[in-house]
C-alpha cells in the first residue's frame, strides 16, 4: 500500500471511529455497556488512536519542511497528533467511558484542531502530491 493510500485508509478509520464518539456522546449513557452499542466504542476509541498514531510519522513526510509555512504546519500537526494519541489511550485507561467523558473528548479544541488539519492534509496536500501537474 503506498504511503497516500495508508493515509487515507487511517484517515477513514478516524472519520468513522469520530462519528460513532458523535453518536455515543449523544446518548447520555454513564455505563459503557448499557444497551446495544455500548461496548463498542472503546473499539472506535482504539481504531483512532492506533491510526492516528501510525499516520502522524506518514503524514509529516508529506508535508514540505522546506518552507516557513510547511514546517509550521508539520509542527502544529504532530503536537496535536501527539495529544489526542494520548487523550485516547488516557480514555482506554478508564474502566468505563461514559457519554459525557466522549462528548468532553470531542471538544476539545485539540481534537477539533487536529481533525481539521487532517482534513485539510486530504484535501490540499495529498491531492498536490498526486497531481503531476502540480
Amino acid at each position: 500500500m503506498s504511503n497516500i493510500a495508508n493515509i487515507r485508509s487511517n484517515i477513514d478509520i478516524i472519520e468513522e471511529a469520530y462519528e460513532f464518539m458523535l453518536a455515543y456522546a449523544a446518548q447520555g449513557r454513564m455505563d459503557e455497556g448499557a444497551g446495544p452499542d455500548g461496548a463498542h466504542i472503546r473499539t472506535f476509541v482504539a481504531r483512532f488512536a492506533d491510526a492516528a498514531a501510525a499516520m502522524a510519522p506518514r503524514i509529516v513526510q508529506l508535508i514540505d519542511g522546506e518552507t516557513v509555512d510547511g514546517i509550521a504546519l508539520r509542527d502544529s500537526f504532530q503536537r496535536d497528533s501527539e495529544t489526542v494519541v494520548a487523550v485516547l489511550r488516557l480514555l482506554l485507561s478508564r474502566q468505563n467511558m461514559t457519554s459525557e467523558m466522549i462528548d468532553n473528548t470531542n471538544g476539545l479544541i485539540v481534537m477539533r484542531s487536529y481533525l481539521t488539519t487532517l482534513f485539510f492534509i486530504d484535501k490540499v496536500l495529498i491531492p498536490a502530491q498526486t497531481d503531476p501537474a502540480k
